[in-house]
Formats: structure tokens, sequence, C-alpha cells
């Protein structure tokens, strides 16, 4: 009973966050729904998904981000090969770099590097499941960093453009 109302509540709070076109809506409101059972109930092992369903949960993820793999796709790696793996190690040198500084100064969460690595929202907090370092921690540090490019990008993108555009 306890894992049904864990994922109805799942459910209403993605369909709910989907609808309002929130950034990661889909995985913050399902985790907020299942929050909040959680913390209704105020025993935390009480709605501790079975391992075939966590299972199932990442085998469909994984599905979801393989399907849109495609040909063309495919074939334009070719040329962006170089920029994407020069693109890649900078930024996840930087990642780490800020990991890094949150160490030293005290303010490192769970899952500090997982937090600032770069990476989709439900994948990173896929893996910080997965691998049992705060998932909570590493899904609010994507989820900021979403809405923070979201919210900035238009505007960067506006002034870096060259004149007359």
């Amino acid at each position: 009973m306890q894992l049904a109302l864990t994922l109805a509540a799942a459910t209403v709070g993605a369909l709910a966050l989907q609808r309002l076109n929130v950034p990661g809506g889909l995985i913050f409101g399902s985790m907020a729904g299942a929050a909040a059972v959680t913390l209704a109930r105020g025993d935390p092992g009480a709605a501790v998904l079975p391992g075939p369903v966590r299972t199932a949960a990442f085998v469909v993820l994984g599905a979801a981000i393989g399907v849109g793999v495609t040909r063309s796709a495919v074939a334009s790696l070719r040329s962006l090969l170089l920029p994407a793996l020069l693109s890649a190690a900078l930024i996840v040198l930087a990642g780490l770099g800020v990991a890094f500084l949150l160490r030293l100064t005290g303010l490192a969460p769970p899952g500090d590097v997982l937090a600032t690595s770069p990476g989709a929202l439900s994948v990173v907090s896929a893996l910080a499941v997965q691998e049992g370092v705060g998932a909570v921690e590493v899904a609010l540090f994507h989820l900021v960093r979403v809405i923070m490019v979201i919210v900035s990008l238009p505007g960067i993108i506006h002034l870096l453009s060259p004149p007359g555009r």
C-alpha cells in the first residue's frame, strides 16, 4: 500500500510540474511527491522502492535516452568529436574545481562531484541514487543549474550576438 501511495504521489507531482513547464518537472515533481509521502509518514524506511522497481526505472530511463540516438546524430558526431571532447574535458575539470572549492570552504553537499558534474538532471540524479550518494542534493544542484541556464542564456546570446542580428 505504501509503495502504491508513493508512486501515485510521485506521478501527481511529476505531471503537475510538467504541466506548469517547470524545467526538470517530471523528475523534480516525482521527487517532491514521493518526499511528501515520506515526510507525512515520518518513517523514512516506509517508502523504500523494491530492487526490481528501481531496476525497471533505470532500464526505462536508459531506454528513453537511447531511443534518441539516430543515424544522422551518429554521423554528425564525426565532425563534432574533437570539439565535444575538448568541451567535455573543460566542463568536467570546471565541475571538479567547483567540488574542490566547496570542500575547501566546507560547503560541499553529499555527492558533491556528481552535483557539480555536467550532465542531464535525470541521468546524474539516477546515477546518484544508484551510487547511494546524496541524490536529493545532486538533483537540487542540477535543477538550479538548469533553471539558471534557461533564465540567463537568452540574454547572454543576445549580448554575444554580432551587431545587426
